[in-house]
């Protein structure tokens, strides 16, 4: 027996051709290629949605941007009327997204409290004085330091950014 291992060794043996498996045919007619289709459709359909609802949600944001940019350019040499206008447009926006109850008694300094705690990185409560004055009185302040455009700047990043 112990023989025949060693006569196996010395003969060479002939395997023939390898035998390959034929190429896969790619084809996207199976069932899970229609269905990940129809998922990723729906899931456009769905973000589509979601974006054109923001988009609806937010035109009052748009529109008071716009009629803000307008009150600055009418009333650059007046800026008592700007202050004033202005404060109604953002007393008009907050109306939008807050109850009514909750802003409309609003008044002095607690209305420009409320604005820089509901709006990111305002400070109308710095100027408060002058922005009083303005609206009550009908009279600006010369003796504070006051930046009709920073004003202006203020008051639509607080329209872009509140609730």
């Amino acid at each position: 027996m112990q023989s025949e291992p060693a006569n196996i060794s010395n003969q060479t043996v002939e395997l023939g051709a390898l035998l390959e498996a034929s190429p896969v045919p790619f084809s996207m007619n199976t069932i899970g290629w229609k269905m990940l289709f129809g998922m990723l459709a729906l899931l456009c359909l769905v973000l589509l949605y979601k974006y054109y609802k923001s988009y609806k949600n937010n035109a009052y944001r748009r529109e008071a941007v716009l009629h803000v940019k307008q009150l600055a350019n009418a009333h650059q040499s007046n800026p008592v009327s700007l202050i004033s206008e202005t404060m109604f447009q953002l007393k008009q926006t907050a109306l939008q997204s807050y109850s009514r109850s909750e802003v409309a008694s609003l008044k002095g300094a607690e209305w420009l409290r409320f604005l820089d705690e509901k709006g990111k990185i305002t400070h109308f409560l710095k100027d408060e004085i002058i922005i009083t004055q303005a609206l009550y009185k009908n009279e600006l302040d010369t003796t504070g330091q006051f930046s009709s455009s920073a004003f202006i700047n203020s008051s639509i990043k607080w329209i872009k950014t509140h609730a």
